[in-house]
């Protein structure tokens, strides 16, 4: 088949695809495919143009226009009910200079960078949207986020045809259309641009927007997840270079996958959720250092010591770069926050048996004081199932039926193991709580200059300051604290809870951005 065969053909499928239905074969896209390949890289303008074409038809349907009317109606809705509690005083306005506005698409009106995280809660919690308006703005959302388009089909033809001429061609785009971007069509261009190694810096400038973005985050999340899987790949390549020969296990099968292009999301996750827990677990042994030393411990502390900062340093950056695959997961905030101070993995688990000990030494003194005092074990195994009446009924089948007694110590330990369920459920909050309280007093007292000045030698101090480790590793514990606290509290209102939750996702995101820029930079 000629060039110009192949360009004809090419732009005769893109012209009947101006009807907008993008349903078509997986045998009819690699035809498509084959078509770009076989066209020289002179016809890119003539094709480009072809799917500029589709986009602006795209764009112009009625369910587009709809679509558009609807979320502009719903963000007015918020920009009011925003405006009625500030007059109202229960939330105050961040200053805020339009200048530096981060929104990358027309699309979300409504800017939630205004104010701060719990006062974008009380807006969202007490804003009287009617609720046709509602499920009509989640219903568009959702079309947008799982409905394939045509000009997501032109784009992977222009990638075929020259992948360079196909990012310049995008950032220009973007360029151009900036302030007025349709999140399915940013969603395509980040599906196209996946398998990509490197990019130029324009178009990493409109990644660390797209991932910086919290109204994005929040409104069109697909978006923001697209951009934070390709800056992570991209960093990780960067840090593979730079990263020799790993002497730590998890580092080094990192550095193999990175090698082997097996950057999947599935693995990545695996290798994050593992590597946590050896983070957690090393956490654990740090807190252990704080105790009192004797003189014949003391070289062995110092060793310790320097090991376990030099592991939990190196792991922290790989870490962080890839936390966005944990923060999209229902309980990820949580898991992360739980890693930096150690309760996570092994520490959990010992954790976990400890406080299930204590129930059941807490549920067999109960039962003793009933014999001392003459009482069944009725009214005890009803306090401990808490109105469990189903439980209740099950466990009392346990004792005698004439005497309501235990035939046998066995059989009383049965009762115990099971009510010990119930009481460390409901114990569980307040001590795990507890817990949080004690590691993060030996973490901040282990991180404390003077600790680490009375272990370490001048020049491994220095070591250790230069590399800001431990400034960041102190502040992600103060956050991570923080967050459990609140997340825990009785007396927060759900307002309250969602809103730690939401700033300790956002400074994680900006540290990880942070490292991600340093990493690209290079």
């Amino acid at each position: 088949m000629s060039n110009a065969t192949a360009k004809s053909k090419l732009l005769a499928i893109l012209k009947h695809f101006e009807d907008l239905n993008p349903d078509i074969s997986v045998h009819a896209q690699r035809e498509i495919n084959a078509l770009a390949q076989e066209c020289p890289v002179e016809y890119f303008p003539e094709i480009a143009a072809a799917v500029e074409r589709l986009i602006a038809l795209y764009q112009d349907t009625p369910t587009a226009r709809v679509g558009k009317a609807i979320l502009k109606e719903y963000f007015a809705a918020l920009e009011n009910s925003a405006r009625l509690l500030a007059e109202a005083g229960e939330i105050t306005a961040i200053p805020h200079d339009e200048r530096t506005r981060t929104f990358s698409t027309a699309m979300v009106l409504y800017t939630s960078a205004n104010y701060g995280a719990l006062d974008h809660c009380k807006i969202l919690n007490r804003a009287e949207i009617p609720e046709p308006l509602s499920n009509a703005a989640d219903s568009f959302r959702r079309r947008i986020e799982v409905v394939d388009t045509v000009f997501g089909i032109g784009f992977e033809a222009l990638w075929n045809l020259s992948p360079e001429h196909f990012e310049a061609w995008a950032t220009d785009y973007l360029d151009a259309h900036q302030g007025d971007l349709s999140p399915d069509v940013i969603r395509d261009l980040l599906h196209v641009l996946a398998p990509s190694h490197t990019l130029t810096p324009r178009m990493v400038n409109w990644l660390l927007t797209w991932s910086a973005d919290t109204a994005l985050l929040e409104y069109w999340p697909l978006v923001t997840r697209f951009s934070d899987r390709l800056l992570g790949r991209l960093a990780l390549r960067n840090w593979a270079k730079q990263a020799g020969k790993p002497r730590n296990t998890s580092l080094a099968h990192l550095k193999l996958m990175v090698e082997g292009e097996h950057l999947d999301d599935e693995r990545l996750l695996a290798w994050l959720t593992n590597t946590l827990q050896n983070f957690g677990e090393g956490v654990e042994r740090f807190i252990q250092l704080d105790r009192n030393i004797s003189a014949d411990e003391e070289a062995w502390v110092n060793t310790a010591l320097r090991s376990e900062l030099r592991t939990l340093s190196t792991t922290y950056v790989p870490i962080l770069m890839l936390a966005d695959h944990l923060l999209y997961q229902p309980d990820g905030a949580a898991k992360l926050a739980m890693a930096f101070l150690g309760i996570i993995g092994k520490g959990l688990n010992e954790w976990e048996e400890q406080m299930n000990d204590f129930a059941q030494k807490i549920i067999r003194r109960a039962f003793l004081i009933d014999l001392k005092e003459g009482r069944t074990p009725v009214e005890t195994i009803r306090k401990f199932t808490f109105g469990d009446q189903v439980a209740f009924t099950l466990i009392c089948n346990e004792l005698d039926l004439v005497s309501q007694q235990f035939d046998s110590v066995a059989q009383r330990e049965v009762v115990v193991r099971k009510l010990a369920i119930f009481y460390a459920s409901y114990r569980r909050a307040p001590l795990l709580g507890m817990e949080v309280a004690r590691r993060y007093r030996h973490l901040a007292r282990i991180l404390h200059e003077d600790f680490l000045r009375n272990h370490l030698s001048e020049q491994e101090y220095a070591e250790v300051q230069s590399a800001d480790f431990l400034h960041e590793l102190s502040s992600m514990v103060s956050l991570a604290k923080r967050f459990l606290d609140h997340r825990r509290a009785l007396e927060m209102t759900v307002e309250e809870m969602v809103a730690s939750e939401m700033e300790f996702v956002a400074e994680t995101r900006t540290r990880r951005l942070k490292y991600i820029r340093s990493y690209l930079e290079t």
